[in-house]
């Protein structure tokens, strides 16, 4: 298991800049050595675990064009022999098959399911929810170590059939989810405390509950009781001001990760 029930675990986002294919791909290097920079200061920074993701791919897909899943391939085998924690992927929007295959080629634990008992409509279009699909690729791509972390009501997206929030936990346990994430409405945004302990009770250590969005220095402590774990992206960024909520990302994919906020969230996480 990655996790453990007496530790709280960091993960941090290493968000690609645009992969080949995509709107705004400049070149490989470019991209690499991003990617190699935010890598590096994540490790150094000292989280417990990373998740790779093609962040700033423009449009996004239910499954990523040839050029771009053969990108995020590259550089996923670039990057894994060079992460010393445990690690897992995000291709978005919801390609679990590609992170179950590359997770089980090269050394993965957990593949990022925005999809799984929620459906939603996005800006990039409509992603149908089938956690029974979701089971039967992460079989068919011999990846069952492989863990399922599936977010609920997911943010960026409209949920296409509204249903109580501990309603989408509960399905997305049952269905087989091996982690829940909860967001905020919006990258930056943080969920509710009471939402996070909700969903804390409910799966009551069989499941792992961890934010995907929000979490800062200032609130963390209040977050923590109720969670296992949570991703973190923005927050570490040089400049992570939120001006609006036109896109999905509120900082560009030039701005790169600052080690003292790294260094001052962990130790107020770990606190």
């Amino acid at each position: 298991m990655v996790f453990h029930a007496s530790t709280f675990s960091v993960i941090g986002m290493v968000h690609f800049s645009p992969l080949e294919g995509a709107q705004g791909y400049t070149d490989r290097d470019s991209v690499l050595e991003r990617a190699t920079q935010d890598l590096n200061a994540l490790l150094q920074g000292g989280v417990d675990a990373v998740m790779f993701e093609n962040n700033f791919d423009t449009p996004k897909f239910a499954q990523l064009p040839l050029s771009n899943a053969a990108h995020f391939e590259e550089l996923v085998a670039t990057l894994a022999p060079q992460t010393t924690v445990l690690w897992g992927l995000s291709p978005l929007w919801n390609d679990y098959r590609l992170g179950f295959r590359l997770c089980k080629q090269y050394g993965g634990k957990m593949v990022r399911v925005p999809v799984f008992v929620d459906s939603v409509e996005t800006v990039y279009g409509r992603f149908d929810a089938d956690a029974s699909s979701v089971l039967k690729a992460r079989e068919e791509e011999g990846a069952q170590g492989v863990q399922i972390w599936a977010d609920v009501q997911v943010k960026h997206a409209k949920m296409l059939h509204p249903r109580p929030f501990i309603e989408s936990v509960t399905d997305a346990i049952t269905q087989g989810a091996d982690g829940v994430i909860v967001t905020g409405q919006w990258t930056g945004e943080p969920p509710s405390v009471e939402q996070c302990k909700e969903a804390y009770e409910t799966a009551r250590g069989r499941v792992a509950i961890l934010t995907g969005s929000g979490m800062t220095v200032e609130n963390i402590s209040s977050f923590r009781p109720y969670l296992d774990g949570c991703i973190v992206g923005t927050a570490f960024k040089e400049d992570a001001t939120i001006t609006d909520h036109q896109g999905p990302n509120i900082v560009s994919s030039e701005v790169r990760y600052d080690l003292q906020k790294i260094q001052k969230f962990m130790e107020a996480a770990h606190t």
